[in-house]
C-alpha cells in the first residue's frame, strides 16, 4: 500500500556530524535458485523497509529508512565480492562462509538482490546442506550509514531517511530476536563511521513510501504494526542501532557549551548510576532534579559521586579472570593427539586441534617443529632431518615423549593382572625406606566385676610386618632409522611390551608372596601350626573345599579370639581351571538335595575362582582359598608415591642414535597374615 503525507516546504534545515556503527537488517534466501555445482543461490538484501529503531541519544523511537535508490546505495564493496559471514561474527575467518559472486549485486523495484557462493569446504557442507531444504532462509545485511536525512513533522515520530548508505557484508542467520528490544554496540570491536544528519523541522512536508512486501516476521514477539511502519517487507530486524553521541570536530567548539547540558538524557543518568552501583531510587532522584534544574555532565558526576560516598554498600563489581594458553604447549598437545590416533586409533579419539596434523609423518611433524624455531630445512635429507629434530631445541623431543608416555600407559591400564582382583592396595610407599604394617589383635574380652569390685586393665597383642619398595627398569631406544621409516607400529610395541612386562613383573611378586617359601616374615606362609595348610593333597570338591572353609573359621586372633573368617576365592594353577569353574558355576544342577554345592556363585558360601599361569612355575596340583582383604589382612601392595605405575623417562641418545626411554617401576608387595589363606597342595 501506499503511505503519504502532505506538508508544507520545511522551515529550516541544518547539518550535523556523528559516527554510527555497523547495522544489520533481516532478507530473504531464495532456496529454488540453489544451484549445486557451485554451491550458489540468490538473495534479496534488502527493500527498504521501514524499520523502528532506538535513538539512545534523544533517548526516543525513530522511524528509520533506507533509500533503494541506486544514485544513493554505495555498492563498490558488494560487487567487488564482499564476505558471506556466519550470523555477522567478523572476528574470526572461520565464521567466513563465503562471498558475494561479484557483478551479481542489483537494486530494481524488488530491493537489492544478490547471488552468493558458499564455500566447498567441510565445515560449509552442513550450512550448504541446510540452505538447499530450505531450513535457513533468513539473509541480514550489514551496512553503515554515511548521511541521513532528518524529518521531524509535529505531532509524529521523528524519521531518518538513509540517503547515503553503504552495505558492507550479508551474513545467514537463525530465527531473528524481537526487533523491539534493541540495543546497541558500544564494545570495543564495534565498527564506527561517519555520518551526517540533514535535520528538517516542518509542519508538513510530503514524503513517499513505496508500495513493500513483508512476509510473516518469525523473530517478532509483539505485535508488528508497533514494529514497523511499512507492512509487507520481507524484514525482520537484527541490529546495532545508531550511535547519537559525538559531534565532528569542526562544530565541537562553538557547541560544546549548549550541548553540556542537552547530551545528559535519561537513559544517560540510569546507566550512570548503575555502573557507580546505586539504588533505583537514586537515580530517580536524581532524573528528578534534571528535569528540575538541567545537570550537565560535571554535575551529574558530582551528583553521582556524592551519593556513592554515601552509600553503605560496596559498588558492585564484576571479577573476571582469563585463563590463557601458550600457543606452542596447545601445538604440542595437537601434534601428540595426531600421533598417537595414528598409532592406536582404537583407544584414541581426534581431537579438533590434532585435525590438522592427522595426515603427517613423523618426518613431516618433525619438520614442522623444526620450522616453528625459525630453522631452515630446505634441502635436508630425511636422516639429516631427523638428527637436526632430535638433537636441537626444537619441541620434536618432548612431543615423542609425551606421546610414548601416554601409549605406555594406557597399554599399561589395559593389562590387568589377576591379582589386582583379591590382593589390597596399601598407601602409597613415600620412599624407600621399610614399611612396617602392625597388626592389632582384638580387644581383650570383658570380665565380670562383682558388686564393689574393680576393673581390670586390659591388654592388645600386637605384631608386625616390614616390606620396602624395589625399583625396576629397563632402557629403550627410538632411532633415527624409526623416524625416517614412519615406523609407528615398532613404537607401539615397545610401549604396549614394556606395560605388559612391568604387569607381569608385578603378577609375579603378589604371587611369590603366596606360592613361594620363606616371604612371611622369614617363614612359610602355610604350615600346619598356622592352622591353613591340609594334611594331606587332594582334588577340588565339596569335600575338600568344606575342610578348607571349616580352617578358615577356625582362625583364631593374637587374643585367641575366634575370627569365624570365611573364604571369597578359589587361587588355581592352569591345570585346575576346568575343576575350578565345575564347583563354583551357577550351571551345576544337583540330582538330589544332597548334592547341592553351596560353592557355587549365589551359594551361602560363594566362591569367585581365580586362574593364574604363575602359579604352574610354583605347583600345577596345590590350590588356596583366600579371604576377602576387607576382613582379614592377605597380601598388599604398594607403589612409590608419585610414581604408581610404570613411569617413562627419556634423554638424548648417546650410545643409541636418537632417543633414550627409560622404563622404570617402584613396586613391593608383602604377605601380612597368614589367617586369611588355606592351601592345599593337591593331588
Amino acid at each position: 500500500m501506499l503511505q503519504k503525507t502532505t506538508t508544507r516546504p520545511p522551515k529550516a534545515e541544518d547539518e550535523r556530524r556523528l559516527t554510527t556503527p555497523v547495522i544489520q537488517r533481516m532478507a530473504d534466501v531464495a532456496p529454488a535458485t540453489f544451484n549445486d555445482e557451485d554451491l550458489s543461490f540468490d538473495v534479496v538484501w534488502t527493500t527498504g523497509a521501514t524499520v523502528r529503531r532506538f535513538d539512545w541519544y534523544h533517548d526516543e523511537y525513530v522511524d528509520e529508512t533506507l533509500s533503494t535508490d541506486p544514485a544513493h546505495v554505495r555498492l563498490g564493496r558488494l560487487n567487488g565480492g564482499a564476505p558471506l559471514l556466519n550470523t555477522h561474527a567478523h572476528y574470526d575467518l572461520a565464521n567466513v562462509i563465503g562471498s558475494i559472486v561479484p557483478g551479481s549485486v542489483e537494486l530494481g523495484d524488488a530491493g537489492g538482490t544478490a547471488r552468493v557462493r558458499l564455500a566447498d569446504t567441510e565445515d560449509v557442507a552442513i550450512i550448504a546442506a541446510k540452505v538447499k531444504a530450505g531450513h535457513i532462509r533468513n539473509i541480514s545485511v550489514g551496512y553503515v550509514v554515511h548521511r541521513f536525512q532528518e524529518i521531524v513533522v509535529p505531532g509524529e515520530r521523528r524519521s531518518l531517511l538513509a540517503v547515503d548508505w553503504e552495505p558492507w557484508e550479508i551474513s545467514l542467520v537463525p530465527i531473528p530476536a524481537d526487533p523491539g528490544a534493541q540495543i546497541r554496540d558500544n564494545s570495543a570491536n564495534s565498527q564506527a563511521v561517519p555520518c551526517t544528519i540533514i535535520s528538517r523541522s516542518t509542519e508538513q512536508s510530503q514524503t513517499h513510501k513505496d508500495d513493500i512486501a513483508m512476509p510473516n516476521n518469525y523473530g517478532h514477539t509483539g505485535p508488528e504494526s508497533d514494529q514497523m511502519r511499512a507492512t509487507d517487507a520481507p524484514a525482520s530486524v537484527s541490529t546495532s542501532i545508531p550511535d547519537m553521541g559525538r559531534r565532528s570536530q569542526e562544530n565541537q567548539l562553538t557547541e560544546q557549551t549548549e550541548m553540556a547540558a542537552s547530551c545528559v538524557t535519561v537513559a544517560a543518568i540510569r546507566a550512570a548510576c548503575r555502573n557507580a552501583g546505586l539504588t533505583a531510587d537514586n537515580a530517580m532522584d536524581i532524573i528528578e532534579r534534571h528535569e528540575n534544574t538541567a545537570l550537565d555532565h560535571t554535575a551529574l558526576m558530582a551528583e553521582i559521586g556524592r551519593r556513592f560516598a554515601e552509600r553503605d554498600t560496596p559498588a558492585q563489581t564484576v571479577s573476571r579472570v582469563s585463563v590463557t594458553r601458550d600457543e606452542a604447549v596447545t601445538r604440542r598437545s595437537a601434534m601428540t593427539d595426531a600421533i598417537l590416533c595414528r598409532m592406536a586409533p582404537a583407544s584414541n579419539t581426534i581431537t579438533d586441534a590434532a585435525r590438522d596434523y592427522r595426515g603427517m609423518s613423523l618426518m613431516r611433524l618433525a619438520e614442522e617443529t623444526l620450522l616453528r624455531e625459525n630453522v631452515r630445512v630446505r634441502g635436508m635429507s630425511p636422516v639429516e632431518l631427523a638428527e637436526r629434530a632430535l638433537h636441537s631445541s626444537s619441541d620434536f623431543p618432548n612431543i615423542l615423549s609425551n606421546v610414548l608416555n601416554k601409549r605406555l600407559r594406557q597399554a599399561y591400564e589395559e593389562s590387568q593382572p589377576s591379582y589386582r582382583l583379591w590382593a589390597r592396595r596399601a598407601p602409597n610407599a613415600p620412599d624407600f625406606k621399610p614399611i612396617d604394617v602392625v597388626q592389632m589383635s582384638a580387644m581383650p574380652d570383658l570380665l565380670r566385676t562383682n558388686e564393689a569390685g574393680e576393673f581390670k586393665y586390659g591388654t592388645a597383642s600386637d605384631g608386625k610386618i616390614s616390606y620396602s619398595v624395589l625399583t625396576y627398569g629397563r632402557i629403550l631406544g627410538v632411532t633415527r632409522q624409526t623416524l625416517v621409516n614412519d615406523d609407528l607400529r615398532a613404537l607401539d610395541r615397545l610401549t604396549t611390551g614394556y606395560a605388559a612386562a612391568a604387569a607381569r613383573l608385578e603378577n609375579r611378586t603378589v604371587y611369590a608372596q603366596l606360592a613361594g617359601s620363606g616371604t612371611y616374615g622369614g617363614g612359610d606362609l602355610f604350615t600346619t601350626q598356622n592352622g591353613n595348610l591340609a594334611e594331606s593333597g587332594t582334588t577340588i570338591n565339596a569335600t575338600t573345599l568344606g575342610a578348607g572353609r571349616a580352617a578358615l573359621r577356625k582362625q583364631k586372633g593374637l587374643q585367641k579370639e575366634e575370627l569365624n573368617i570365611a573364604p571369597r576365592y578359589l587361587i588355581v594353577p592352569t591345570d585346575l581351571e576346568q575343576l575350578s569353574y565345575q564347583f563354583t558355576s551357577t550351571q551345576f544342577v544337583p540330582a538330589k538335595a544332597t548334592d547341592v554345592n553351596e560353592f557355587r556363585a549365589g551359594g551361602r558360601t560363594a566362591l569367585e575362582p581365580i586362574v593364574e599361569a604363575v602359579l604352574d612355575g610354583h605347583s600345577d596340583k596345590a590350590w588356596y582359598l583366600a579371604a576377602d582383604s576387607a576382613q582379614v589382612d592377605t597380601i598388599e601392595y604398594a607403589y612409590l608415591d608419585g610414581a604408581e605405575g610404570v613411569q617413562l623417562s627419556s634423554r638424548i641418545g648417546f650410545n643409541v642414535d636418537g632417543v633414550e626411554f627409560k622404563a622404570s617401576l617402584d613396586f613391593a608387595a608383602a604377605a601380612i597374615d597368614h589367617r586369611g589363606f588355606w592351601k592345599n597342595p593337591g593331588a
